[in-house]
């Protein structure tokens, strides 16, 4: 039985080893929200979350009498997993590169320049792809849609290669998919009263 429990812990253990292999998403959602900030401004904070009032039973337990009766593997796999969680919850995506930076601040200029008028007045909006689309030129002044659509392809080519440098500057050419899908959720989700983006079925909505 020794012999079992033994093999089961070092099997449970090389299984934490490879734990950061996997995409951090929550990593990527704060990245995407930092550079969605520095491109088109803060908008509304999340509230905090409540602080809990008193502590859970489990919590209040004295340590000394819930470890007694515990298997010694248990007890290391108690003290080595929650390590192993925080390690994954903690940032591991570097969005700090000199390509990345300079996408950001043409994106910033192309906002503050263009896209925040066409944004608003509803000619251009968000595609449900991580993109941007005109929705309806008429929007837009007939002397001002030849410009429109240059920053419309203009900003897609930078969204385009942002995605991919995040992905290929974090070392995983393989998560730029993910990560298109994650910033594609956090454009609308940071959208402004107003603007306008497609649904996942492709139809355009109002924020």
């Amino acid at each position: 039985m020794r012999k079992f429990t033994l093999t089961t812990l070092f099997a449970l253990l090389a299984g934490c080893v490879t734990i950061n292999v996997y995409f951090p998403a929550a990593a990527a959602q704060e990245a995407a929200d930092k550079i969605i900030s520095n491109v088109i401004g803060p908008d509304h904070q999340a509230s905090p979350a409540p602080a809990s009032s008193s502590l859970p039973p489990a919590a209040a337990a004295s340590p000394q009498g819930a470890a007694r009766g515990v298997p010694l593997a248990v007890r290391v796999l108690d003290a080595l997993v929650p390590a192993a969680s925080a390690a994954e919850s903690q940032p591991d995506i570097n969005i700090q590169t000199p390509q990345i930076e300079a996408i950001q601040s043409r994106m910033r200029t192309r906002y503050e320049g263009t896209l925040q008028g066409l944004l608003d007045s509803g000619a251009v909006g968000y595609t449900n792809d991580g993109m941007m689309a005109v929705r309806d030129a008429s929007k837009a002044a007939l002397s001002a849609r030849a410009q429109m659509n240059s920053a419309v392809a203009d900003e897609n080519r930078d969204r385009a290669a942002l995605y991919q440098q995040i992905a290929v500057g974090n070392g995983h050419p393989e998560w730029e998919r993910q990560i298109r899908q994650i910033f594609a959720r956090q454009w609308i989700d940071r959208a402004h009263p107003g603007w306008y983006y497609q649904d996942a079925s492709g139809a355009w909505r109002r924020k």
